[in-house]
């Protein structure tokens, strides 16, 4: 990962975003946190190094239509506390209108940063 890709404002999801396997329907968990360059997932099970996907990013406040964006996961962890699982994945496919979109998202005013 860039060092620049980093840099991008890292919004917290205040209220939940489920990530979809677009190839299988099943769910792969919820954002954490999001950037226009990647997000960290509280995953459901743990996924392979260097594991692609393609997702649907289903917003619950209102978003019309889900976010599609092929994912590359960059590390995973268990947190040891509560035995999650969180997975770091960058976009590696995603359109122009949707990452304008998921610009305008994280850019929302009163919205909370990592």
């Amino acid at each position: 990962m860039s060092d620049e890709s980093r840099r991008l404002q890292r919004r917290k999801a205040d209220s939940p975003i489920t990530v979809i396997d677009a190839m299988t329907g099943q769910r792969l968990g919820m954002v954490i946190d999001l950037s226009e360059s990647g997000m960290m997932l509280n995953a459901e099970q743990a996924v392979c190094a260097d594991a692609l996907f393609q997702s649907e990013l289903q917003f619950s406040h209102g978003e019309v239509s889900p976010i599609k964006a092929g994912l590359h996961e960059l590390w995973s962890t268990t947190d040891d506390a509560s035995g999650s699982i969180l997975i770091g994945f960058r976009f590696i496919d995603i359109s122009k209108d949707d990452r304008n979109r998921l610009r305008a998202w994280v850019a929302e005013p009163g919205s909370q940063y990592v």
